[in-house]
C-alpha cells in the first residue's frame, strides 16, 4: 500500500444562514495517491 498524498477522513462541514443550517460535507472520507488527481466540479456559485 503507497503512502497517501492527501487523505481525509470522516470531515463534517456546516454553515449557518438566515434561512438556517446547511450540511455541505457529511462523513466524507477520501484519499489521493501519487499519480492520482482531484477535481472539485460544480456550477459557477456553487461554492466550491
Amino acid at each position: 500500500m503507497t503512502n497517501p498524498i492527501l487523505e481525509l477522513d470522516d470531515i463534517c462541514y456546516s454553515y449557518h444562514s438566515l434561512k438556517g443550517e446547511t450540511n455541505a460535507l457529511s462523513h466524507i472520507s477520501f484519499r489521493v495517491d501519487k499519480g492520482e488527481f482531484l477535481a472539485i466540479v460544480g456550477p459557477s456559485g456553487c461554492g466550491k
